[in-house]
């Protein structure tokens, strides 16, 4: 497509060689000048009653922006802090104590899920973040030092437990 703009940016020439109808123009200014004057007179002839309707439905729209905006604040001031919960305090580097506290507290969160949402209506949004395939420990290089594998393990596995946590929320 690029390519076809171009060669029609460069041929513009070759492509504007027709003239415009004799009176085009004149046609054209009478036609734009009919259009201003029929505006003109359709302003004019609004009474006071429409222009009132008009200031009373604006007047409205403000009062709800301004109610939606009081709103909005008020939630925004109120809402509970977004903490980011450290799922692996007290924890160290060791990759098997990072994966076990992660296999703990997902498994506490699937049955609070479970317990909130027992018509399984969560059950794909669930499954989706507990059931991984290949382990992420199993997936790391060996190439990386232990503090690297553990920093990945816990950022993986804290998200995961987020978006359980998020679906938790969900009423």
């Amino acid at each position: 497509m690029n390519n076809l703009e171009e060669y029609i940016r460069q041929s513009r020439e070759a492509f504007d060689d027709q003239e415009l109808p004799k009176g085009h123009l004149e046609r054209f200014e009478e036609r734009l000048e009919a259009l201003g004057k029929a505006q003109d007179d359709g302003l004019a002839g609004l009474s006071d009653k429409p222009r009132k309707v008009v200031l009373m439905r604006w007047m409205r729209l403000i009062g709800m922006a301004a109610a939606a905006a009081v709103a909005a604040v008020v939630i925004f001031i109120n809402r509970p802090e977004d903490r980011e919960e450290d799922w692996f305090a007290g924890v160290g580097n060791d990759q098997v104590e990072i994966c076990n506290a992660y296999y703990e507290r997902m498994a506490d969160l699937y049955e609070s899920i479970t317990r909130a949402h027992p018509d399984g209506s969560m059950d794909v949004e669930v499954a989706s973040l507990a059931e991984g395939g290949v382990s992420m420990i199993d997936q790391l290089p060996d190439e990386l030092g232990t503090e690297e594998r553990a920093a990945i393990l816990k950022e993986y596995y804290g998200n995961l437990l987020n978006g359980m946590v998020e679906i938790n929320n969900i009423k």
